[in-house]
Parts: C-alpha cells; sequence; structure tokens
C-alpha cells in the first residue's frame, strides 16, 4: 500500500512539472521616481545656511515597495510585479535632498545619515502616492508630501513653515512605466513650490 501510494504521489508531481515546462514566469520590473530638474530655474536668492532633509516618512497604504493602483472609491491593489528599487522613503530622501540642493534657496542641502549640523530640518511625510486607475477616469499619478520646516536656531526650535502640497498627473496610458514617469513629474512640480516657500519663510 505504502510503495503504490509513493508512486501516485511521484506519478503526480512529474504531472504537474510537465504541465510548466514551456510556460515563462512572469519577471518583475522595479522603478525608482526621478524628478526632473531641467525645467526648473535655480532659486534666484541663496542663502548662507544649511538645510537638512530628515528620514522622509510614507503613509502606511504606500510604504512597500510594490506600486499601488487605486481602482475604485474604497479599493486599492498593490502590484508585486512592479515595484520600487527600495522602500519608497528610503529611495526619496536622497533624490528630494539632492533636487533641492540644486535649485532650492539653501547654500547646501543635505541628506539624511549625514554628519553634517544643520540649523534648518526639513521634516518629509508622503501621504499619496497612488495611480489613479479607477474605470471612467483619465489614468493619474497622485502624490501628497506635508512638509514641516524646523529652525534651529533660536533657544527653543520652531516651525516657521508647515503645509501639504499635492500634485495630480494626468497620463497617455495605464501602465508602470507612464505611472512612475508621471510620478516624477509631479514630485517636481511639489518640491518646485516647496523650494519657493521655503525662500520666504527663512
Amino acid at each position: 500500500m505504502t510503495g503504490r501510494w509513493v508512486t501516485c504521489v511521484a506519478t503526480i508531481v512529474v504531472s504537474l512539472a510537465a504541465c510548466s515546462i514551456g510556460k515563462p514566469m512572469r519577471g518583475t520590473s522595479t522603478y525608482i521616481i526621478d524628478p526632473p530638474i531641467g525645467g526648473t530655474p535655480p532659486s534666484e536668492t541663496r542663502k548662507a545656511e544649511t538645510l537638512r532633509v530628515g528620514f522622509v516618512r510614507v503613509a502606511a497604504p504606500y510604504a512597500s515597495s510594490a506600486l499601488v493602483y487605486r481602482l475604485g472609491d474604497v479599493r486599492y491593489a498593490a502590484d508585486p510585479y512592479n515595484t520600487f528599487v527600495a522602500d519608497p522613503g528610503a529611495m526619496l530622501d536622497g533624490r528630494m535632498a539632492e533636487w533641492l540642493d540644486r535649485v532650492g534657496p539653501f547654500g547646501h542641502v543635505i541628506p539624511p545619515g549625514s554628519a553634517q549640523s544643520a540649523p534648518y530640518i526639513l521634516e518629509v511625510t508622503v501621504g499619496e502616492l497612488y495611480g489613479d486607475f479607477r474605470a471612467g477616469k483619465p489614468p493619474a499619478a497622485v502624490v501628497s508630501v506635508h512638509f514641516v520646516l524646523i529652525d534651529q536656531t533660536a533657544i527653543q526650535p520652531r516651525a516657521p513653515y508647515e503645509r501639504t502640497i499635492a500634485s495630480r498627473i494626468e497620463l497617455t496610458e495605464r501602465s508602470p512605466d507612464a505611472l512612475v514617469e508621471g510620478y516624477g513629474r509631479a514630485l517636481a512640480e511639489i518640491l518646485a513650490k516647496v523650494a519657493a516657500d521655503l525662500g520666504s519663510a527663512t
């Protein structure tokens, strides 16, 4: 009886393996959000102070590396086959610091983790990061970011600036490639606005 059972199991395993031969496994694609700088003119007045960008926090629904699509009013889906190269927070903090360093009003902008001290810290929280792929609506990349500027030059640290900035970029198609490109454009739009704000806030 035992021998017959082993033979039966072996036959099933071989049959399943044979069925899968020739069927390629679906591959994965990885992406990075790259906010373009070329279209944004540098700040006319560069301050001597240094700004540190804090570690970027991302709201829980969008904090994993998988791309997120909105499919209905309350229905969302994570795509395990199309992902960011790293968790969004870890990917974005360096990109934001680089963008603000080249375009923003501060003389020098340093990323999180640097040992260099800075009188100003920019705390960043991403509240929305998804592709709006609802039926009957044009596809769009949706990004919203909350910024808080901390001034450490006073005896008591204060927050002279706090704002949530959102951007919605319509896409030419419902695809991961178009979505991530839209994320880059949305983030550049948001950073241009916060850079202008920071110039007057300090």
